[in-house]
């Protein structure tokens, strides 16, 4: 006679270790979509940052390009360079120019590079109405490695860091370099005669 125990069949069910098997398995899938998912995220991240850089950057230009095309007959255009350690600020100074802001006349319009205290530049553009008001700025770029404007001279027909004429330059040169990047931009200003007391 049989006993009840050679009868039980073998239940069908796993071993701990088919259970820790395809747990280590479900984790490493887990794991190749997340990095997946993480990398796709960054790309996306990665291409919203150069488009804005991009839009900047051409906003930029076209403002600049509005700025020296539009320059009144009795403005006047200073620039200086000044070496700050190992780097150059430069101070473009537009007097006698509508605001970018709000289009008042006769402002003094201002593009100036700050040295940032991590390194690199921030470019700045300020507006003052009048010579009793404060400064109006805004923050155009933070992270440049190099601003540097330039203006070309037609007497000498060189390019010069320095402009303190009462005639407008014809030709403005603005070299931007960043860390994923560089560009030179040159703007065309429409001369003017020698402004006379």
């Amino acid at each position: 006679m049989k006993t009840l125990f050679q009868y039980r069949t073998r239940r069908g069910g796993f071993t701990l270790l088919e259970v820790v098997i395809v747990l280590f398995i479900v984790a490493l899938v887990l794991a190749a979509v997340h990095s997946i998912a993480q990398g796709a995220i960054t790309l996306a991240d990665d291409a919203r940052r150069a488009q804005r850089s991009e839009s900047r950057q051409q906003a930029f230009t076209g403002f600049c390009e509005h700025l020296f095309t539009t320059l009144p007959a009795t403005s006047t255009l200073k620039l200086r360079t000044t070496q700050d350690g190992g780097q150059y600020l430069t101070k473009l100074e537009l007097e006698n120019t509508p605001s970018p802001f709000d289009g008042s006349p006769e402002c003094l319009v201002t593009l100036l590079t700050e040295p940032l205290p991590g390194g690199g530049l921030r470019l700045l553009l300020s507006c003052r109405k009048k010579a009793d008001e404060a400064d109006v700025s805004v923050v155009l770029f933070d992270d440049l490695l190099s601003c540097e404007w330039r203006a070309f001279d037609p007497a000498t027909r060189q390019w010069t860091t320095v402009w303190d004429a009462s005639t407008h330059p014809t030709l403005m040169e603005l070299t931007v370099i960043q860390a994923s990047d560089s560009r030179r931009r040159v703007f065309w200003i429409a001369p003017n005669e020698a402004v006379s007391s």
